[in-house]
């Protein structure tokens, strides 16, 4: 009985290997149509392409259907990411469509003599290729707005960082760039900028221009924001200004007065400062340049120039570190007036002398009213004092004197110094009249 169970067994068993032997070669084993959509075309040689001054730039089609044949076993394991579809562009050398056939390729697991290709959807790609150049622009600073009252942008001294920007692409595309530039509104500016700005490329009709991923922008990784654009780091300088009037303040003196100064003309006659706005705000709308003391004019008529000192961090727009200044004086009057009060000193003993002419023009320059009364004043206490020492022969002489000015304080005498005319002679006794 234990045999006969055995005998049964094996017939079941060899019964079970033929039904599977049938379902494998009528199922699994059997040829069946498979189609695979959409599998995505690769164009390899790219890099050769560059080498040679080369770039793709177009693509007729992007991805291709097949038709196959092959084993039920092998279907799923044959899809559009199994599947490899590409072209050889290694070997073009020149620009333009170029047509270059497909190339299909299975996966590693599925024996290529199991599979037929039965169609594809295509069987050449076209590619459009254009010569590569590559071209340094330079960056230009361009704004917007104007700046508000009392602030001063220098857009002279601005700077970038890159100033420049280096583009490889496409001869058609790069072609197309007019300038390169950064935009910044200084409207509402009122401190320095220190910031990366974005970088736009323009074309002749200051239209942004949008590359593909053809064409490279060659800047520093740091130089790229978060979201890819390319930027450049902006330094502009803001200042707060101020116009401030420039004046001198005067010193009274014996002979002139404030109400005698007629008028001063300043060149300039006001500065525009720049500098930081806590110290610009703090100035005042005047500066003196300087103290005048007005002992020192002694003409009606004086150009001066002073020095300009300004606080620290604070500068003159213009860049002017002299300031001229004409004195105009009014109610001043110069003159001449003939002194006769001449006095000698040490005149020579046993010698006789004589002054000729018996006066001496000495100038004088002071108020108009105070002039004209010592012209009018004969005894006007001007004297001129000649020191005859030395002299001690008979002869004419050209005698240097000394012009004394005791009694006016109020005027001044220009010419302290004049020549006395002296005559010389041995003094000589007169005759006694004879007695009777």
């Amino acid at each position: 009985m234990f045999r006969g169970r055995k005998i049964f067994t094996m017939l079941i068993s060899l019964l079970a290997a033929v039904l599977l032997w049938l379902y494998v070669i009528s199922t699994v084993a059997k040829e069946v149509p498979w189609g695979v959509p959409n599998i995505p075309i690769s164009i390899d040689g790219t890099f050769a392409l560059e080498e040679r001054g080369l770039v793709i730039t177009q693509q007729n089609v992007d991805s291709l259907n097949l038709q196959l044949s092959t084993l039920r076993a092998n279907c799923s394991k044959l899809n559009a990411e199994t599947i490899r579809v590409n072209a050889d562009a290694s070997k073009i050398k020149g620009t333009g469509p170029q047509v270059l056939p497909l190339e299909v390729t299975f996966p590693d697991t599925v024996r290529t003599s199991d599979v037929d290709i039965l169609n594809m959807s295509v069987s050449y790609v076209t590619v459009t290729v254009s010569q590569l150049v590559q071209k340094t622009f330079p960056i230009e600073f361009v704004t917007t707005g104007s700046p508000m009252e009392g602030y001063l942008i220098e857009t002279d001294s601005v700077v970038l960082d890159p100033f420049e920007v280096e583009v490889l692409g496409p001869e058609e595309e790069v072609g197309r760039i007019a300038k390169v530039v950064v935009n910044c509104d200084v409207s509402e500016l009122r401190e320095s900028v220190y910031e990366f700005v974005p970088i736009l490329f323009l074309d002749e009709a200051g239209e942004e221009l949008k590359f593909s991923e053809h064409t490279t922008i060659r800047l520093p990784d740091s130089n790229f924001s978060e979201a890819g654009v390319p930027q450049t780091r902006l330094t502009l300088s803001v200042y707060r200004t101020k116009e401030i009037l420039l004046t001198l303040n005067f010193i009274e003196s014996d002979v002139l007065k404030k109400e005698n100064v007629g008028s001063v003309t300043m060149s300039p006659s006001s500065i525009l400062v720049k500098g930081p706005a806590d110290v610009i705000d703090e100035m005042k709308d005047e500066i003196v340049l300087a103290d005048v003391d007005l002992a020192e004019i002694t003409s009606g008529y004086q150009e001066l120039s002073f020095r300009l000192d300004l606080p620290l961090y604070v500068k003159n727009t213009k860049e002017e570190s002299e300031i001229k200044a004409v004195i105009r004086l009014k109610g001043i009057t110069q003159e001449n007036i003939f002194v006769s009060d001449i006095r000698v000193e040490n005149a020579p003993s046993g010698f006789d002398y004589k002054i000729s002419p018996a006066s001496v023009k000495v100038t004088i320059w002071g108020s108009t009213e105070k002039i004209n009364q010592i012209k009018n004043d004969s005894n006007n206490g001007i004297y001129v004092v000649v020191d005859l020492s030395g002299y001690n022969n008979d002869g004419a002489f050209s005698v240097p004197g000394r012009v004394v000015n005791e009694a006016h304080n109020d005027i001044i005498v220009k010419s302290d110094r004049v020549e006395v005319n002296v005559n010389l002679s041995l003094h000589v006794e007169p005759n006694e009249p004879d007695r009777e």
